[in-house]
């Protein structure tokens, strides 16, 4: 063989293995192809530019478990919003519905409840799922968190998310984190890009579940939004026995429910924080309702806070009142004391200022 001859050789096998490489990848284009994966591919690049790219795209894939959906989503008249849907036999029903808004707006459409789990881990936020619904409720759950953009009062963000999928069990830890980290990750994506220099909380771990009256405990075991609220002896004067109550961390709306010996409700004391003032038309309240002996065993103290929660309003109702009975006679400086025990203790945690009866309530 010549030299040139030697020199063709390599050449050839140059060209040969070139033309393989390509026969190759032609061949695996058409198998990604042909088997979805561009599909996939598409999606996922999809969900991570959806709603103004703020949906927090990783988080939503760890808690639908490659269940296909469609989004849509962008500002709204009173709230950016986001809205994730799917359906198939092999996954059911998949629907997510978040918002953000600015704390001094109306609260419409955002929910939140004095029973609902603290997320904690620095955040201000609550989980809503009830473990007495029915099994196939077990897939709806709602999730609410509080970004501070500042320290004057309502300068902040609210965001939420109500869901429904048919696959997912939110009796179980890791799927509210999951959904909890969708909604968190969204709410500080979109506060950065909208300039709110809000501080994320933690990643957040076995988040709870909502309580309700059939999860009563001893009045002497309370170790959270019910402890300190009221001392032994009173307690035991005024027919306590029970209470139902949720770990402690700030949440926009807080409570506290004492009851008798079978959990029947006998006082309820709650929390109301920014925009969830709205919630019980306490917005519309003024000073004249805050001070005085009710004869229905009401009062409320207020207090102003810094960033989303703007105002707080905090209440105690009777249930001793009128259409109940008792053998007992209401305690009004009791009832008093005991509110502002519950007050302090919550705008403490919230880092609001001194509850007082003579605070405004009037919007935020």
């Amino acid at each position: 063989m010549s030299e040139t001859d030697d020199r063709l050789v390599p050449r050839r096998r140059v060209r040969r293995a070139v033309a393989w490489t390509v026969s190759v990848a032609v061949a695996a284009g058409a198998v990604f192809w042909m088997s979805g994966g561009w599909d996939a591919w598409r999606h996922d690049a999809a969900l991570d530019s959806a709603c103004e790219g703020d949906l927090a795209a990783g988080e939503l894939r760890a808690l639908l478990g490659g269940a296909e959906v469609t989004t849509s989503g962008g500002p709204g008249e009173r709230a950016w919003w986001c809205r994730v849907r799917g359906a198939d036999d092999e996954d059911g029903r998949v629907r997510l519905d978040l918002s953000v808004r600015r704390a001094g707006s109306p609260a419409a459409g955002v929910e939140a409840d004095r029973e609902d789990a603290p997320l904690g881990h620095g955040w201000t936020g609550s989980f809503g799922f009830s473990p007495d619904g029915d099994a196939e409720d077990r897939g709806e759950a709602r999730v609410t968190v509080m970004l501070d953009c500042g320290t004057e009062p309502g300068d902040g963000l609210v965001a939420s998310v109500s869901t429904r999928i048919d696959r997912a069990d939110f009796s179980r830890a890791v799927e509210r984190d999951r959904l909890t980290a969708v909604l968190t990750g969204t709410a500080v994506s979109y506060a950065r890009r909208t300039g709110c220099e809000a501080a994320p909380g933690r990643p957040v771990k076995n988040v709870g579940m909502s309580v309700t009256s059939w999860d009563h405990r001893p009045f002497a075991e309370v170790s959270g939004s019910c402890a300190g609220v009221l001392d032994a002896a009173t307690a035991a004067r005024w027919g306590v026995r029970t209470a139902v109550e949720t770990v402690p961390g700030p949440k926009p709306v807080e409570g506290c429910a004492l009851g008798g010996t079978a959990g029947t409700p006998l006082y309820g004391f709650t929390a109301f924080y920014g925009p969830f003032l709205g919630l019980k038309g306490m917005e519309q309240r003024d000073d004249a309702r805050l001070v005085g002996a009710h004869r229905d065993g009401r009062y409320m103290l207020a207090a102003s806070c810094p960033g989303a929660g703007g105002k707080a309003v905090y209440e105690v109702a009777s249930r001793t009142g009128a259409g109940h009975t008792s053998v007992l006679a209401l305690d009004h400086p009791g009832l008093r004391a005991a509110l502002r025990r519950f007050a302090e203790k919550s705008a403490k945690a919230h880092g609001c200022g001194v509850p007082t009866a003579s605070s405004a309530v009037s919007g935020n």
